[in-house]
């Protein structure tokens, strides 16, 4: 495997970060979600959504690149949507399938643990989808506990 390389994410980097959700979703999802929902999937649209991220100070969205290409993004920082009282969380960890158990997940976390103390905080969360099994794996050997779930996703806090 070529040297992967860790930056935060700018504003010309969306479009790939868009097209790189798309082509996880396929290799992940496929047979979770409907086929329509995956063949369906608007790039533009998520680049869109990306860019607002991006700008958003609140979040931080960083990414792996190999050879100067996108292989994997996080979104890290106030939650997409509050739960109790976690004040950070991981919104969105995506990895292309050949550089999966490479250490790029391992490194985004503890960029995003380093990125929660930086705030302030001594705790994170991340939810996943309940029938993700393989990063559900992930999260637990990340250290996380099962904090809750619901008819669609688990939800795994981390204490920093």
């Amino acid at each position: 495997m070529n040297m992967i390389t860790y930056r935060k994410a700018e504003i010309n980097d969306c479009l790939s970060i868009a097209t790189l959700k798309g082509i996880v979703w396929n290799t992940t999802y496929r047979g979770i979600y409907s086929d329509e929902a995956l063949d369906n999937y608007d790039v533009f649209k998520n680049q869109q959504i990306f860019e607002k991220i991006v700008n958003n100070s609140e979040i931080e969205v960083y990414v792996a690149t190999s050879m100067g290409q996108i292989v994997g993004f996080m979104t890290c920082g106030k939650p997409y949507k509050p739960f109790e009282d976690f004040q950070q969380e991981i919104g969105m960890l995506y990895i292309l399938k050949e550089y999966q158990r490479q250490g790029v997940g391992k490194t985004f976390f503890d960029i995003a643990r380093k990125q929660a103390a930086k705030n302030g905080h001594n705790k994170f969360c991340v939810a996943v989808n309940k029938l993700n099994y393989e990063a559900q794996k992930f999260y637990i050997a990340m250290g996380g506990k099962v904090i809750c779930t619901d008819e669609a996703q688990i939800r795994l806090g981390y204490i920093l």
